[in-house]
């Protein structure tokens, strides 16, 4: 795990603790019939809020969550909370539950034998039967071909005795000499240093079997699994490279995904539309001028037809230029954009992705406030509601309006409108914003929250980027699933030629810079460990049998999974097997990917520098039709195109992933592009007239340690 990576994991784990919660008494009234409070309380279903928490009967007697599942086991009235005992337990049997798996007493007593049958196989499974090894790794079944290929049950120099201990050497209890053997009279204290060694090597694998789980319960009683907090999600708009469609015909664009929902914009024949999403159900998520919502795929051109309509219209926009002695800045000068029917405040859709093709990221326009207390409001006037507040010689950047009496400001994450009066700009303010720097003023305190601020997206510009970690999660899932329908072959790791579980896993995490260890039961103890129930789309969830982790799936979202299932099925969309899943980890980090910040900003400390790759020749990019191929999607990786974060390079020189120092700052290489060999890297920006003015130059580059 990278350093930084672990602090992030351990400030985790210590923020969040192990919270452990005495069972609150209840006082129920009588109820006759023999039965207990619970047993009411599960039948009188609705009428009380089900219990959040039950004692384990692992023997440990803690109290732990109730898992989704159980919970559902409480809702249809099959299981019970025993107030008097806090445990759960079966309304027929009157058998402990556990609440974490689901299992009764005397199942977790048994183990699991696979007598009771085989759990339900994933949706999208290849059809016919699966034996026990069918899933994952490890799972012993080593002579079936399946498994991460690292860990088999048993090697050729251990074999297995009755009891269940363990001879090295391969050696049987048979082949020991026996006290009879006339070697062994010849040479007593050898014959007995062996058999001690013998006792000796038995009763310490017997101690280390005593200790191993041999229940999934137990195994999941000796993790740390941490419910993760919400985090904030980030209100700010990010670019990405443009998907160009266009109308076949007149085009309505919906609010919702459903053909009778509110036009909130309408668009003409061969309308020009951007691809900012692609939906379920043939939907599309588009943005076209102010307008953004929803459209079918079949309502509009993309690839090659849309790419012979876009050239068409290339050409119509340069002699247009040419004519008027301007600057060619692409094809919206000759193409009709959608007519907005409903205001953007109003529009549900609005907010659906907040990626965009527009600029997001302006220069800083600095300005410092010149009174005790500046009030920031949601319109322009003294009657509009206030959204935060501004005190003296704070901070603040103008984004619009700023010829105007009310302009337009950010500070902090608080966005809206202030009498230009009270502020103070200009060249001394930027000398002295410099030379402080800016963290060292004071920035806006917020009264109301950005979601139900009215002014929050009077721009959709910033002085930062945000890019919200679900478009990475979406991301990596999108590219699993390209690798749907190739094969399993067990000790691989190849996306194309063939993976096995762990092996499928890992290498999709390195094409987002993770590097996981290379089998299920090690991935098993990477990032954050959480209840499955917790899981977001890009989490990974193992699944273990008699206290064993042998396999690994992505979770998909929705109950779905993408997985190496098995050498009869290879790699598949499945479904999560609840019989055998035993957590979640969380890898991605949901607020990595928050603000890249400006590529000139120094954010590489000393000891983040690792090995020289030399000097490189610098160019700059940005998403538009000039720069961008416009089929390639976001980017060569899936990721979404930040400023300060997103470079282009030749992957055979420096690997998709690869996080490097250009200036002292630090990148990622995640994008390719045709002119890009050998040693040369094209950085990312968010507009054209920035990417244009930046040249060529050349610099040094590291690795990051």
């Amino acid at each position: 795990m990278k350093a930084k990576e672990y602090k992030r994991v351990l400030a985790a784990v210590l923020s969040a603790g192990m919270i452990t919660v005495q069972a609150a008494p209840v006082l129920a009234a009588d109820i006759s019939g023999g039965q207990t409070a619970g047993q009411a309380q599960a039948e009188e279903s609705g009428k009380a809020e089900l219990p959040k928490q039950a004692l384990t009967i692992d023997g440990t007697e803690t109290m732990v969550d109730i898992s989704e599942e159980v919970l559902a086991m409480l809702e249809d009235g099959s299981v019970y909370l025993d107030e008097e005992t806090g445990y759960l337990l079966d309304k027929e049997t009157k058998i402990k539950v556990d609440p974490v798996t689901g299992e009764r007493e005397d199942e977790k007593e048994q183990g699991s034998t696979g007598s009771e049958g085989e759990p339900e196989k994933p949706e999208g499974s290849t059809p016919g039967d699966k034996d026990e090894g069918g899933k994952g790794d490890g799972s012993g079944s080593v002579e079936e071909g399946k498994g991460d290929g690292q860990n088999g049950s048993s090697s050729g120099d251990e074999n297995q005795n009755q009891d269940g201990s363990v001879n090295e050497g391969g050696s049987t209890p048979d082949d020991s000499i026996s006290p009879e053997d006339p070697a062994q009279s010849e040479k007593p204290s050898d014959a007995e240093g062996t058999e001690d060694k013998k006792e000796d090597d038995s009763k310490k694998q017997e101690a280390e079997d005593a200790n191993k789980p041999s229940t999934n319960a137990a195994l999941v009683a000796g993790q740390q699994i941490i419910r993760i907090p919400n985090v904030k999600k980030d209100f700010r708009f990010w670019t990405v490279a443009r998907r160009y469609a266009f109308a076949r015909t007149s085009v309505s664009v919906r609010e919702e995904m459903t053909a009778d929902a509110r036009a909130v914009g309408s668009l003409n024949k061969d309308g020009l539309l951007y691809v900012l999403q692609e939906e379920k159900g043939g939907w599309l998520y588009v943005e076209s001028g102010t307008v953004r919502g929803f459209v079918k795929a079949d309502e509009v051109l993309r690839g090659d037809d849309a790419q012979k309509l876009l050239k068409e219209f290339q050409n119509q926009a340069k002699v247009k230029a040419e004519k008027e002695k301007k600057e060619y800045t692409g094809i919206e000068t000759v193409v009709t954009l959608a007519k907005e029917l409903v205001p953007q405040g109003e529009n549900e859709a609005f907010l659906h992705t907040h990626a965009t093709v527009n600029r997001t990221v302006v220069d800083k326009k600095y300005a410092l406030t010149t009174i005790g207390l500046l009030n920031v409001r949601e319109g322009k006037g003294m009657n509009s509601r206030i959204v935060g507040t501004l005190k003296a010689d704070s901070l603040c950047y103008i984004l619009a309006d700023e010829n105007e009496e009310w302009v337009y400001v950010e500070s902090g994450d608080v966005r809206g409108f202030v009498n230009k009066r009270y502020l103070k700009t200009g060249k001394d303010v930027d000398r002295q914003i410099e030379k402080s720097g800016e963290d060292s003023f004071p920035t806006a305190s917020e009264i109301i929250e950005p979601e139900n601020n009215q002014a929050c997206y009077y721009t959709l510009t910033s002085v930062k980027s945000g890019v919200p970690g679900a478009e990475v999660r979406e991301s990596l899932v999108e590219y699993a699933s390209q690798f749907i329908g190739n094969p399993y072959i067990w000790g691989g790791t190849s996306l194309t030629e063939g993976a096995d579980c762990s092996g499928f896993v890992q290498s999709i995490y390195k094409q987002y810079g993770y590097d996981l260890p290379r089998v299920a039961e090690d991935q098993a103890q990477y990032g954050t460990k959480i209840p499955v129930g917790d899981a977001k789309p890009g989490d990974l969830i193992f699944y273990a049998k008699d206290g064993h982790i042998h396999h690994v799936v992505i979770y998909a979202g929705d109950s779905r999974t993408v997985e190496a299932m098995g050498t009869d099925y290879g790699i598949v969309q499945g479904s999560v097997d609840k019989n055998e899943a035993v957590w979640a980890t969380r890898v991605l980090d949901d607020s990595s990917y928050a603000y890249a910040g400006s590529i000139g900003e120094v954010n590489a400390t000393d000891d983040m520098y690792g090995e020289d790759l030399g000097d490189f020749e610098l160019t700059y990019y940005c998403s538009c039709e000039i720069c961008c191929d416009v089929e390639t999607g976001i980017t060569a990786t899936g990721t979404p195109v930040v400023e300060g974060r997103t470079i282009a390079v030749d992957p055979d020189v420096i690997p998709y992933g690869t996080k490097v120092i250009i200036g002292g700052h630090v990148f990622t290489a995640e994008d390719c592009g045709g002119a890009i060999k050998g040693k040369h890297i094209d950085i990312y920006v968010n507009d054209h007239e920035r990417a244009l003015s930046m040249g060529v130059n050349q610099a040094q580059v590291h690795l990051v340690k």
